[in-house]
Order: structure tokens, then sequence, then C-alpha cells
């Protein structure tokens, strides 16, 4: 078997057939299976699920980690493939990720590019955003991998034991990947997935979901707060944690960022689309540059209440995050050791 297509399910009935019928008509030499991994779903997916996948498991625990593990285990491709059951690949998905390992031996796992399926502006703008923000996190060799598609090596997936039972598990995994070898995410072919998490948090509220849970991950003193808790009951009277923010969020950073609605949204309404649709343009620039530019985006985000409800900590939080990441990596260039 050439490759296994894994989807984790938990009451998906309404997204689940599209899903699957885009994976049966995949246009590939490849010899593949279908296994949906459910975790107890009280819907119709699992009904749903019987009618396309070759084999349908069940997950003794509601995690999706630990869903996709179960799915492994049942396995039997040479490559392990995640999809989501709210995310659609296109007919020469399963190819591409044929013809991606078998050119480049070192390769040990990587993610496709992907766009919403709406045409919702504000949402458009938020996928060019997160798309140039993985493109860049690539290139300079810190490879994010999004869990609504995700193609390893079966070797490599066991040696690692599978994903963890962690909020973001998906960037865990990835952190993991990196330090064994060679990862990507490539541009050339993409999927299409759901807005859903931007639907129900907002769209600076996804942002800091991702940039805040990243940094847990890398910041050893904030280690013990993502394993144990998820990340949505988080809040800001947990001194601890709060503590822990401010340390790495000192104030000098968020300077100059007081400026009034009118003042902002004069100086920078247009820019935002400008910036957004020259996401080649992104590709390219410095790491300073980048910095830059994202503090821009989020600030715009804010200014234009294109969420309901932000605080000023959050945003502060959210640019602290591209900051400190940007330093970091200076700091690593520069051959400084913390």
């Amino acid at each position: 078997m050439d490759i296994s297509v894994i989807i984790p399910t938990l009451n998906e009935e309404k997204s689940i057939e599209p899903c699957l019928k885009a994976i049966k008509s995949q246009e590939t030499r490849a010899e593949y299976e279908i296994i949906v991994s459910d975790c107890k779903s009280e819907d119709g997916t699992v009904k749903i699920a019987k009618k396309y996948a070759d084999k349908v498991v069940f997950s003794e625990r509601r995690s999706i980690g630990i869903a996709r593990n179960t799915g492994a285990n049942f396995s039997e491709g040479r490559y392990l493939v995640f999809i989501d059951a709210d995310t659609l690949i296109p007919k020469n998905y399963l190819e591409k990720v044929i013809e991606k390992f078998e050119s480049d031996p070192e390769l040990l796992a990587f993610s496709a590019a992907f766009t919403f399926a709406t045409d919702d502006k504000r949402i458009k703008i938020v996928e060019k955003f997160t798309n140039s923000y993985l493109v860049f996190r690539d290139k300079i060799g810190l490879t994010v991998l999004p869990g609504f598609n995700i193609c390893v090596r079966r070797d490599i997936f066991n040696t690692l034991n599978g994903f963890r039972d962690v909020p973001l598990e998906d960037g865990e995994f990835a952190v993991r990947l990196r330090k064994m070898g060679k990862t990507r995410y490539f541009t050339d072919f993409y999927v299409i997935t759901s807005s859903r998490r931007l639907d129900e948090m907002g769209l600076l509220g996804t942002l800091r979901y991702y940039f805040e849970m990243d940094l847990a991950m890398r910041e050893p003193a904030l280690k013990k707060f993502l394993t144990y808790n998820s990340y949505i009951p988080l809040r800001l009277n947990e001194n601890s944690l709060y503590r822990e923010f401010e340390r790495i969020y000192n104030a000098k950073y968020s300077a100059g960022i007081d400026l009034t609605i009118s003042e902002y949204l004069q100086r920078k309404t247009n820019e935002l689309i400008k910036i957004m649709d020259k996401t080649d343009e992104l590709k390219n620039l410095t790491i300073e540059q980048f910095t830059e530019k994202m503090r821009n985006i989020l600030r715009l985000i804010v200014e234009l209440k294109l969420e309901p409800s932000i605080i000023k900590e959050d945003m502060e939080r959210a640019i602290g995050m591209i900051i400190h990441r940007n330093r970091e990596v200076r700091r690593k260039r520069n051959g400084k050791v913390n």
C-alpha cells in the first residue's frame, strides 16, 4: 500500500461526505486506502463514512491527536496523509504526495498551501496573511504543518510515536519533525478548507491562537500550560500565566501603538489590501521587514474592528509574539545562546 489517508471525525455529518468524495476521486498511480477514525460521533458521521471509507475505526478518547494515531494504527500505507473532515483535496493531491516523497528521499513530512471555502473578503485577507506567514516560516527553516493536511513517512511517524494529546497538536508534532530532519510547506498545490475557526474566534482571535500556542511550545516557562490546559480556558486572571506573558512581552516592544482609530484609518485602511495582494513580495522580505509588515497588518485588523471585541492586551501579545520570534531567529543567526 502506498498511501493511507486518515480522517479524524467528531460529529462531522455536515462536511464529511464532500471530503470523502474528493479523496475517493483521486487521479493517481498510487494504491491508497481511506480510513475514518471517529471519536464517538453522535450524528450521522459514521453512517456516511461507511459508504466511502475502506476502514472506519473508533478512538477511545475525544481527542483529534489520539484519533489520528488510532487511524494510523490500522493503516498499511508507506506514507500517511492526515486530512480534516472539513477539507477538500484536489484530484492530483495524492499523486503530488508520491512525487514529493519519491523525488526527495530526505523529505520527512510536508503540508500543502490552502484556500478558504468562502468569498468573504475579510477571511481572504487572513488566508493570504496565513499562507505568507507559513511560507516565511518555511523559508527560514521553521516550517509549520497545518493539521488539516499533513503528509508524513510512516517510519518517521512511528519513530515519533505520532501526535500527542495536547492543544495545537499539529504544531507540536511539526516541531518534533523539524528536529529529525527536512519538512516543507509547499505552494505548488493546495487544499480547500473551512474557515469555521475564524467564524468561531474572530480574525485576531485566530491569529492570537496560533501565535500564542506556538510561543507556548517553544517558551519553557509556558510548557506546563500547553500540556495541561486547552488554549481557550487560558484567561487573563490566571496570574502565573499573565506574569509570564508580562515577562516575555516587555512594555517597550509595544511602544507607538496608541494611535486613535481615525488617525490610524487615514494612514492604513488601503495599505492592508495592498500588502495582502502582494503575497510574492512578502516571501522576499528580510525578517525585520516581515515583522514590520505583520505589525501593521495586526494593528489594522484591530483598528478596523473586524472582530466584535478586542482588548489592547490581545493586540500587544499577537504583535509581541512576532517580535519575540524575530529576536530569537536573529539571536540564533548571530550564534548567541540564551
